[in-house]
This record gives C-alpha cells, sequence and structure tokens, in this order.
C-alpha cells in the first residue's frame, strides 16, 4: 500500500511540474495517462520478466551499495558496462529506500519509473520546440508516451533508462545550439553526451554527433577561434569520459580492446551462427513481422536484422510471456505490427517533401543524431553478433524524432488534403488506444 502511495506522489509531482513549465491540460491527461498505464504494468511485471539480465543488473547495483566497490567484470552480465546508472541505483537503495520498506527489486523499478518521466520531460521539450501545431505536438507526445516499448521501457532495472535520458538530452541541447548558439545548450549537450558515455558505450552515438556538429560549424569563417576552442574542450572532454569508462573494464581483468570497449558484448554470440549475408540486413518478411507476436525465429537463416529491429521497437527483444500472449494479445500486436508499418510507409513517403529547404536545416540535429545511432547498431551488430545487439532499446531515443516526423508529416499532409491529415491521425490514435489495450489489465 505504502508504495503504490509512493507511485502516486511520485505521479503528482510529475503534473505538477509540467504545470510549471506551461503544457496545457492535454499533454497533462497523456502524461498522467502513460504514468498510470506503466504503474499498472509495474504492478504484475516481475523483475526478470521481459528484462533477461534483470537480476544481474541489481547484483551490480548490490555489490556498490553492500561492499562500496566496482565488480570484476565476470562477476555478472553488465559488471563490464560503466557504474554511474548502478551508482545512482546504489545510492537510491541506500537514501529512497532506507528502512527496507519496499524490496529493492520493486524499488529499482519505481527509479526507472521516475527517469522515465524524466524522459518524458525532455520528449515534450523537443516536440515543443519544434515549434509545430498544437494538435501535431499532442499526436506526437502521444505516441512517444504510449508506444509499446515505452511502457516496456519504463519499469526495466537496466542502464538503458539513464543512458536513454542523457541521450535524449544531448540530443535536445544540440539542437538549441544548433539553432541559437548560445554556450549554454553547448555545455549542455556536452556533459549530457560525457555523463552517458559513463552510463553505456550507446552514448558514444550522441558524442559522434556533438563534435559533427562541432566540425560542420567550422567550415565558416565566422568566429573560427571560439570554434576551434569548442572542439577542444569537447575532444578532451569527451576522451576523459570515453578513456574513464574503459578504464573500468580494463583495470578489472578484460582481456580485448573490444571488451574494454562494449564489455561481455564482445564475448561471442548466444544464437546459433549463420552465414553473413547482405539479405540478412536488406530484406524484410512482412508476412512474418505482423504474425509474429515476438522476434525470435526458429530458422536462423530467416533471422532478419531489419525484422527484429522493427518488432524490437514495439515488443523489446525478451519474451513477452503467458501475461501478454493471449489471443486477444496475438490479434493486437499483429494490429500494432500492421500499424507500425504503415506509419513507416508514410514517414518514407512523407519526410522528404517536410524536410525540404528550412525545414532540414530545423531539423538537421535530429536527421543526423538518428542517422549516427543507426549506423552504430548495425556496426555493433556486425562486430558482435547477438540476438540482443539489434534491440531497438539501444537507440531508444530515436523514437521521439521518428514520432515527430511521422506527426510532421501528418499535419504537412493535412495542409494539402483534410481527408490524408485526419487518416494519418487515426492511424496515430489507433496505435496509442492498441498500446493501452495491450498492456492495461484490470485489477
Amino acid at each position: 500500500m505504502i508504495f503504490w502511495l509512493v507511485l502516486a506522489g511520485t505521479l503528482i509531482a510529475g503534473l505538477l511540474v509540467l504545470r510549471r513549465l506551461r503544457f496545457d491540460g492535454f499533454i497533462l491527461v497523456l502524461m498522467a495517462g502513460s504514468m498510470l498505464l506503466c504503474a499498472s504494468y509495474l504492478g504484475y511485471t516481475s523483475l526478470d520478466e521481459r528484462n533477461y539480465d534483470g537480476g544481474s543488473q541489481v547484483r551490480y547495483v548490490q555489490i556498490i551499495a553492500q561492499q562500496a566497490r566496482l565488480p570484476d567484470i565476470d562477476e555478472c552480465g553488465p559488471c563490464g558496462h560503466p557504474p554511474l546508472y548502478f551508482a545512482l541505483g546504489a545510492l537510491w537503495s541506500r537514501t529512497a529506500l532506507a528502512g527496507g520498506w519496499v524490496s529493492l527489486e520493486k524499488g529499482l523499478q519505481w527509479l526507472s519509473l521516475v527517469l522515465f518521466f524524466g524522459f518524458a520531460l525532455v520528449s515534450l521539450a523537443i516536440l515543443r520546440g519544434a515549434g509545430v501545431g498544437r494538435w501535431t505536438l499532442r499526436l506526437a507526445a502521444a505516441l512517444v508516451l504510449f508506444w509499446p516499448s515505452s511502457i516496456i521501457n519504463s519499469v526495466r532495472v537496466h542502464n538503458d533508462a539513464l543512458a536513454s535520458l542523457f541521450m535524449l538530452g544531448a540530443m535536445y541541447f544540440i539542437a538549441r545550439w544548433d539553432a541559437r548558439e548560445r554556450s549554454v545548450y553547448f555545455y549542455g549537450a556536452l556533459a549530457a553526451a560525457a555523463l552517458a558515455l559513463l552510463t553505456k558505450a550507446t552514448g558514444y552515438t550522441v558524442a559522434a554527433t556533438l563534435v559533427f556538429f562541432i566540425l560542420l560549424r567550422l567550415r565558416s569563417h565566422a568566429s573560427r577561434p571560439q570554434k576551434l576552442k569548442q572542439l577542444a574542450i569537447a575532444v578532451l572532454v569527451l576522451a576523459s569520459a570515453a578513456l574513464l569508462a574503459t578504464s573500468f573494464r580494463h583495470s578489472r581483468s578484460s582481456k580485448t580492446t573490444c571488451q574494454q570497449v562494449l564489455g561481455h558484448a564482445c564475448d561471442g554470440r548466444y544464437v546459433p551462427a549463420v552465414v553473413e549475408r547482405p539479405a540478412r540486413y536488406l530484406y524484410f518478411d512482412v508476412p512474418d513481422f505482423v504474425v509474429r507476436l515476438d522476434v525470435n525465429v526458429r530458422d536462423p537463416e530467416h533471422d532478419y536484422f531489419l525484422n527484429r529491429l522493427a518488432k524490437s521497437s514495439l515488443f523489446g527483444v525478451a519474451p513477452l510471456g503467458d501475461e501478454l500472449g493471449s489471443e486477444r494479445h496475438r490479434w493486437l500486436g499483429a494490429a500494432m505490427s500492421v500499424l507500425l508499418l504503415i506509419i513507416l510507409g508514410c514517414a518514407a513517403l512523407g519526410l522528404p517533401a517536410l524536410l525540404r529547404g528550412a525545414r532540414l536545416r530545423k531539423y538537421r540535429t535530429y536527421v543526423v543524431c538518428v542517422a549516427f545511432m543507426f549506423a552504430f547498431l548495425l556496426a555493433f551488430r556486425l562486430r558482435a553478433p547477438n540476438e540482443f545487439h539489434e534491440d531497438f532499446r539501444h537507440i531508444f531515443p530515436a523514437l521521439v524524432p521518428f514520432c515527430l516526423g511521422y506527426a510532421g508529416v501528418v499535419e504537412h499532409a493535412g495542409r494539402r488534403s483534410r481527408a490524408l491529415g485526419a487518416v494519418g491521425a487515426v492511424v496515430g490514435v489507433a496505435m496509442v488506444l492498441a498500446s493501452v489495450a495491450f498492456f492495461f489489465r484490470a485489477a
């Protein structure tokens, strides 16, 4: 009972923050609905459900909290990861969870929910800063807040929870800096990117994005000394963060350069070895994508990268389990798969027209950052073939510009044809409602 009262307090505090930031009542209702759905999902989801290494994540936290030391790389699955998230979890367990009023596992799920609220808050800041129309913002916000993997990730005990927040924060500050060139945004982006590197190797994507835009700005002769200074500072800070992150592995018996950078991700393939052909990365099996509820396939020869990436953007790579495996869930899963294909198709057709001229300059940060994320994920999969290395959660912040892009396409289409705009909005709302129906379970 106390735990649920605390969750209610967290929701109220979150809504007060949104109100303070002058988001309208519709956005507050969306946020409240999302957080209530996440809390409902938490109520019937244990630590290890849809979270294949939840126990190992807790073990890392316990070692820091109870023994005041960093674990050896071989003591748990994620023990090769940088320690920032786990140190935060240890601090959380010694403060917010002091007294044992709630189990460590539930307490860390609560922490994930708090971090997800932070992720949602930055998402809303990005959407509002994009300058889109009121209903476009609302559609994009609803898609982000109720996207199926948003609900799953909201209570997962995993360092992705903190890494995604820092990566999205870096994306936000880079976009603001690119638009206004104020130093405060540059240093905000630099701090967020460095903290992401100290949380997980996925932070290299936003670090590369920041360096890319500094180099891009060097093409202009105006204020070149200032830009060279920013480049030097960025390289120094990001290189120091990367070296510090890898030193935790190197000093604790890492064996190879790959392990020093990526930890246990380089240990080997967990699924049957297959011949890596171009078709594995270029082909997309539409019927299998729609019919199959999870990403796992019986025939390794039909284990396609794009299928796994797209399906994991909905339901992750861990088995959904019996609670989400009923006939109703299978139908809803198929419906969401079809809706995702429609959204992807509309985005592919509409984005080129949307991102012309001044609009491309306005949104180029998000385009470049998503491109870096996809490229790094593909390189990760090629370097360390593994069923968990093509999971959308590694690039989860890409969901925000994706939803913004789709909502922008709908808005742009609506200016030309009211019917097309209405159809696009209906598809987005249908995805939201299907996700609610999929995860909601009455007490």
